[in-house]
C-alpha cells in the first residue's frame, strides 16, 4: 500500500498530509469558492470560518452505495448539513473535532459514532484538523441488513447514538484507511470487483459495530439451512467468478439469509463464500496466465480476477498454484515462443 501523500506548506499547512489525491474536488483559500463547492457538492447549508489562516482541501471518491472523502482544514471552520438520507462516520487523522445533532454534542477523535441524517448536523473543525469521512446511502445499507437477516419487512433502519463497539471499530477504521490507500494507489484502474467487495465488507462491519434497531437480531444465531445450500452458492460463484460477490442476490436465489449461508459454509468446513470465491478466482487467474495474449500481464489478470493488492495476489497465488504468477506467465510466453520458432513459414503443403 502507498502511504498518504505528505507535502509541507509552512505558510498555511494545507498540504502536510492528504489522502485520495486521485479524486480531487478542490484545494483553496478562497472562502466564497469553498462555500459554493461545499453547498453544491456536499449539500452544506451553513459555512463559517473563524480565523485568517483559512484553507480547505477536499477529495471525494464516489463508489457505489458509499462515498469516501478526505478533508483537511488549515483554519478553524464550522459547517452544517440539513436532514438527509445519508449516514456518516468521521475518522480523525489528526486533531479532535466536534459535532452536534438532535440536541447532543460529541467529539470526533479516532472515530465518531455513526451519524444518521434524521436531524440537522453541525460540525466544528479546528485549524490543522484532517479526517476521512464515510458517507453511506441508507437504502442500500438497509438492503444489505435485510439480506443478512432474511428480513422481508419494510421496517426502516435507525441507528442509536451510543459509542460504537471499540473492537469492531478498530477493524472498521483499518478497512477505511486501507480502502483510501488502495484507491490512492490505483485510482480508476483499481479492480472493480475488489472495490465492490471492500465496500460491501465495510458496510457489513458498520452494521455490526453500531447499535441500531436490528442489533439484537444480528446477535442471535441464524436459522439452519439445508446443506445443499452450500453447493448452490458455490455453483453460483463459479458461474459469476468475474463479478463482485453479491450475497444479497445469492440470499434471494437460495431463499435463506446471508448469515445462514455463512453458518452452513463454516459448519461444512469450507470456510466462507468469500474464501471460496478467492480460490475460484485464483484458478481462473492461472488459466488466463497460461493462455496469454499480447496484452496479458500479471497486473491485468490480478485486477480482472478481483485482486486489488498485487502483493497479496502473488502470495495467495503461490500458496494455491505452487508458483508465482509471473513464473506462470513467463513459462507460457516461453512455450508460445518455442511454438512460433517451430513454425516453418517457407513450408508448402504436400
Amino acid at each position: 500500500m502507498t502511504a498518504p501523500r505528505k507535502d509541507v506548506n509552512r505558510a498555511g499547512r494545507l498540504r502536510d498530509i492528504s489522502y485520495l489525491d486521485r479524486y480531487p474536488l478542490f484545494r483553496s483559500r478562497d472562502s466564497e469558492f469553498v462555500r459554493d463547492r461545499l453547498m453544491s457538492i456536499y449539500g452544506v447549508d451553513r459555512f463559517d470560518i473563524h480565523d485568517a489562516g483559512f484553507g480547505l482541501e477536499a477529495n471525494l471518491a464516489p463508489l457505489s452505495a458509499t462515498g469516501l472523502a478526505f478533508c483537511g482544514y488549515a483554519g478553524a471552520t464550522s459547517l452544517s448539513f440539513p436532514e438527509s438520507t445519508i449516514v456518516r462516520q468521521f475518522f480523525s487523522i489528526r486533531g479532535t473535532a466536534g459535532y452536534r445533532t438532535a440536541g447532543s454534542s460529541h467529539a470526533i477523535a479516532a472515530w465518531s459514532p455513526i451519524i444518521s441524517g434524521h436531524s440537522r448536523l453541525d460540525l466544528d473543525f479546528p485549524a490543522g484538523y484532517r479526517q476521512l469521512v464515510v458517507r453511506v446511502e441508507v437504502v442500500p445499507l438497509q438492503g444489505l441488513l435485510r439480506a443478512m437477516l432474511g428480513d422481508d419487512s419494510d421496517k426502516g433502519l435507525s441507528f442509536e447514538e451510543d459509542d460504537p463497539d471499540p473492537t469492531m471499530m478498530a477493524f472498521v477504521r483499518r478497512d477505511v484507511f486501507r480502502l483510501a490507500e488502495e484507491l490512492q494507489a490505483f485510482g480508476q484502474n483499481y479492480s472493480p470487483i475488489a472495490i465492490a467487495e471492500l465496500e460491501r465488507s465495510l458496510m457489513t462491519k458498520l452494521l455490526l459495530a453500531h447499535r441500531h434497531n436490528f442489533s439484537d437480531r444480528l446477535r442471535t444465531a441464524p436459522r439452519r439451512a439445508d446443506r445443499t445450500i452450500v453447493d448452490l452458492v458455490e455453483s453460483y460463484i463459479e458461474a459469476h467468478w468475474d463479478e463482485p460477490l453479491d450475497l444479497e442476490r445469492v440470499a434471494g436465489i437460495t431463499g435463506v439469509s446471508v448469515r445462514s449461508i455463512f453458518r452452513e459454509f463454516s459448519e461444512t468446513g469450507r470456510g466462507s463464500p468469500g474464501q471460496f470465491a478467492r480460490r475460484v478466482r485464483l484458478r481462473q487467474a492461472s488459466e488466463l496466465l497460461r493462455r496469454p495474449d499480447e496484452k496479458t500481464s500479471v497486473v491485468s489478470v490480478a485486477f480482472k480476477c478481483g485482486f486489488g493488492n498485487l502483493g497479496r495476489f502473488a502470495a495467495e497465488y503461490r500458496r494455491q498454484i505452487g508458483e508465482l504468477p509471473s513464473e506462470t506467465l513467463r513459462k507460457a510466453r516461453r512455450t508460445e515462443g518455442h511454438a512460433m520458432d517451430g513454425f516453418d513459414t517457407d513450408a508448402s503443403p504436400s
